[in-house]
């Protein structure tokens, strides 16, 4: 596996490549973060449920419902633990916080163009010991429901052995919705989390099994009803 700080041998031009922060996210007595938290807390006034589901040490992978780009942010601010997570690049542009994101544990990437890249910047975090927050339905979910839930966390999950926490959101979407910009005003979010979910074995059919059950305990976390569609890549209309 090529280092996630570097294109892809099969990649001169470096099309793919996913930029890693430079720095590891900030630990939790970081300067960046004790001024951070206090002002996104300020915006997203989050509730948060079962976080000692969420071990304090070793990999792990935080597996999420999915309905906005402030999902992450929330998913931060409800645990102690600090969390990497994967981000499109044109969320770095926006004011303010976009430049900062990197520097707080997000990993940009092209949407439609690294998710295999992607992939491997998870395995290497993963590899480093941290938690890594993942969206298993692969988008944002426009109608709320939780999409039918694509291989890859599975995939990972079973290849490396690592335990997956599953955590549902409530409420975001009303501060940050799809096709909207975020509400400068914020609000009230929700994230709960559930016990752990052992890795499967790496066989199509226990991966499936896996899926299935994940894709059950999200939509009861998110108090949301289960599609059999997948999530349309960007947040768009859902479908097959």
């Amino acid at each position: 596996m090529s280092r996630p700080d570097q294109p892809a041998a099969d990649d001169p031009e470096g099309r793919d490549e996913v930029v890693v922060p430079a720095t590891s996210v900030p630990g939790p007595r970081s300067p960046r973060r004790l001024v951070l938290r206090p002002i996104l807390r300020s915006w997203l006034r989050v509730r948060s449920h079962g976080a000692h589901h969420v071990p304090t040490s070793g990999p792990v992978l935080l597996a999420s419902s999915h309905r906005s780009h402030a999902d992450s942010i929330a998913l931060a601010l409800a645990v102690r633990r600090p969390v990497h997570f994967l981000g499109d690049l044109k969320l770095t542009r926006a004011p303010i916080v976009g430049p900062q994101l990197p520097k707080l544990g997000m990993v940009p990437l092209r949407r439609g163009e690294a998710d295999g890249a992607a992939l491997d910047v998870v395995r290497a975090l993963l590899g480093d010991g941290h938690c890594v927050v993942v969206y298993p339905e692969g988008s944002r979910s426009r109608d709320g429901r939780v999409h039918r839930l694509r291989s890859g966390v599975a995939r990972v999950a079973a290849e490396l052995g690592v335990p997956v926490v599953p955590a549902g959101i409530e409420g975001i979407e009303r501060i940050w919705p799809v096709d909207g910009r975020p509400k400068p005003w914020g609000g009230v979010v929700t994230v709960r989390f559930g016990p752990a979910f052992p890795p499967p074995e790496d066989t199509p059919r226990a991966r499936r099994s896996f899926n299935l059950q994940l894709q059950a305990q999200l939509g009861e976390l998110s108090r949301s009803e289960l599609a059999t569609t997948f999530s349309a890549a960007g947040g768009g209309e859902a479908g097959a």
